[in-house]
């Protein structure tokens, strides 16, 4: 692909997954705001401690742009950089009813740059994209190279393939080990069931209502088939509460389902994966009105506002990961002035709405592929569809097969009978024109 094709893309991606982050963390602020889920709940009985120190905003979006140039690509496969803190523990003496308290307080001694055990998966999109464009560039050259990882994607595919076949009973084997370790489960939803009702009817609202009506301005089509086409995909992400391991499934869903060209879909599905948070997006704004309430803080318009935007922004840092967007609420409760330990009471439920807000962020995700496919295809090259499959033995993309290169890069070889009926057909055509 071209780099004005391949920038265009990018820009359409990227300015949708913004406005869409943006869109769910407004939704969850306007479902908090009417609903009022934290009025006349309190926040005693939960005895949870927050055994590390959250990450400091400016440390979040440090590592966002280190991320983005990785040293080691091999490395980036399984690792990405993370700002680390000396924590040291100091006793402090606090006034209380005129006594005076000893207690404990974990305070940053100091900062370094160390790693964390998650796929850079940003930092590969920005070297694979890399590698695209000067393969594109170098032209006849650069084709030995991608008809290298070409078969190695569709070999890998094959796998994943495989192992997706066991995804059933991944999926009841994980989702029994959550429930059996929730302690009191009926007494969670109990104390947090509006909560809860709250940020799920924030979800659906978006996932089955939004959705749905903007598939179908784009497409003329009838939205739920859409969405029945992704239900391999939701499946793997409700399992894993993470939207990078359904990247297989939601490429097979989108390219041989939905009919989207693979060179949109090879970029949008990996960048969605990181910066697409729409239903996270739900969760922390929706959370953080629940906190302001629950601790009788105003939630006037500038606070609203204000969490809108620091939910947008902080959105785009989260990593897909188990439990990351817990993480950033407690980060943005110190940006709003709010006690950290406040959030120790959402623990309870958060295994199932780490789950459902993954629904969420999938569905959007799939949608932007349709979008930015709609918008860019006029600006694509003509590649015919691949018609052979990996039964039939690899042999390049469809527009090589008719070339006069092979797979590999090297000329093919002319049988003798179509030299032949080569030079017969030239000969006749001469003679025609005599």
């Amino acid at each position: 692909m071209d780099p004005k094709s391949n920038g265009k893309i990018s820009m359409v991606c990227i300015a949708y997954l913004i406005f869409t982050n943006f869109l769910g963390a407004l939704t969850g602020c306007i479902m908090a705001v009417i609903i009022r889920p934290g009025v006349g709940l309190s926040n005693s009985g939960s005895n949870r401690q927050l055994d590390t120190v959250p990450m400091e905003t400016q440390d979040i979006f440090a590592d966002l742009l280190r991320n983005l140039f990785p040293d080691n690509l091999i490395q980036a496969t399984f690792q990405q950089t993370q700002t680390k803190y000396n924590i040291e523990t100091v006793l402090k003496n606090m006034t209380m009813n005129g006594t005076v308290i000893p207690r404990q307080f974990k305070e940053i001694s100091g900062k370094y740059i160390g790693s964390a055990g998650s796929s850079n998966i940003l930092g590969l999109i920005v070297g694979s994209m890399l590698f695209g464009v000067a393969t594109g560039a170098v032209r006849e050259a650069g084709m030995p190279f991608g008809a290298f990882f070409t078969s190695a994607t569709d070999v890998i595919m094959q796998i994943l393939k495989w192992i997706i076949r066991s995804t059933p009973f991944g999926v009841a084997s994980l989702i029994a080990k959550t429930i059996a370790g929730t302690d009191n489960i009926q007494e969670d939803f109990r104390r947090l069931g509006v909560y809860a009702a709250t940020v799920i009817v924030s979800l659906l609202i978006v996932s089955l209502l939004l959705v749905p009506i903007a598939y179908s301005l784009l497409t003329r089509k009838q939205p739920f088939s859409f969405l029945f086409s992704i239900v391999n995909v939701m499946m793997i992400g409700f399992a894993t509460s993470s939207s990078a391991i359904s990247i297989p499934e939601s490429l097979k869903a989108l390219e041989d389902v939905n009919r989207i060209d693979r060179r949109v879909t090879r970029f949008v599905v990996p960048l969605s994966a990181t910066l697409g948070r729409c239903g996270s997006s739900i969760y922390i704004a929706a959370t953080c009105v629940f906190l302001m309430q629950l601790t009788e803080t105003d939630t006037d318009a500038g606070k609203i506002i204000l969490v809108c935007v620091l939910t947008t922004c902080s959105s785009l840092a989260i990593p897909s990961v188990t439990g990351a967007s817990l993480v950033t609420v407690i980060i943005l409760l110190t940006a709003l002035g709010l006690p950290a330990e406040t959030a120790t009471l959402l623990f309870t439920l958060e295994w199932l709405l780490d789950r459902l807000r993954t629904l969420t962020n999938l569905i959007v995700q799939a949608l932007g592929s349709v979008g930015t496919y709609r918008a860019c295809r006029s600006a694509l090259p003509y590649q015919p569809r691949p018609s052979v499959t990996l039964s039939d033995g690899y042999q390049g993309p469809l527009s090589r097969q008719h070339s006069g290169v092979t797979a590999s890069g090297l000329p093919k070889e002319v049988p003798d009978e179509m030299k032949f009926g080569t030079e017969n057909n030239a000969y006749n055509e001469i003679t025609t024109k005599i």
